[in-house]
């Protein structure tokens, strides 16, 4: 198995080298079929990787790899790996055993990237209210200017949640008017 890894944080796993590569590099399979292309050359050709920066790839082949990612599974979300890699294995602890392993989870990046994801959560929250309030501003609205003014108030305190709550788990939701 191949894995690819950035300042020894996984990037992407796949079965062959190249499909590794291409997937690291976003590319899909004709866009790495030319970027092959271009650093090839001579006869017999040799594929020229020296301008390849900002990650490494490296074939694991003294450990299932798929299992120990489906150890990690909590530390990896659609595509998005909180494991780091190291070259030569460490001691993990798996329920009650200790294995030696290359991969190990990432607590912090893991606990950044979930309180990221409560954070969009709270603005997709937000963002439905603000839409379903937007009547309220519009020229042609029925309210009179009162009452537009108390519906300013609340959009922009609506606008106004992320900044103002520091705990996602306790927001402090304006009321509507």
């Amino acid at each position: 198995m191949y894995i690819s890894h950035k300042s020894n944080v996984l990037q992407t796993v796949h079965e062959t080298e190249w499909q590794c590569r291409r997937l690291v590099k976003g590319l899909n399979k004709s866009e790495y079929w030319a970027w092959l292309a271009s650093v090839t050359s001579g006869d017999p050709p040799v594929v020229d990787l020296s301008g390849e920066t900002g990650y490494t790839i490296v074939e694991c082949i003294d450990e299932n790899v798929q299992a120990r990612l489906n150890q990690l599974g909590d530390y990896s979300a659609e595509g998005i790996f909180n494991i780091k890699w190291s070259d030569s294995k460490v001691s993990a602890t798996v329920g009650e055993d200790t294995i030696q392993t290359h991969f190990s989870g990432d607590d912090t990046a893991k606990d950044a990237r979930l309180l990221e994801d409560k954070w969009i959560n709270v603005r997709r929250y937000r963002n439905a209210d603000l839409v379903s309030s937007d009547w309220t501003i519009l020229d042609d609205s029925p309210l009179d200017n009162a009452s537009k003014i108390k519906w300013q108030e609340y959009r922009q305190k609506l606008r106004d949640v992320p900044k103002d709550n520091s705990d996602v788990d306790d927001i402090n939701w304006p009321t509507k008017p």
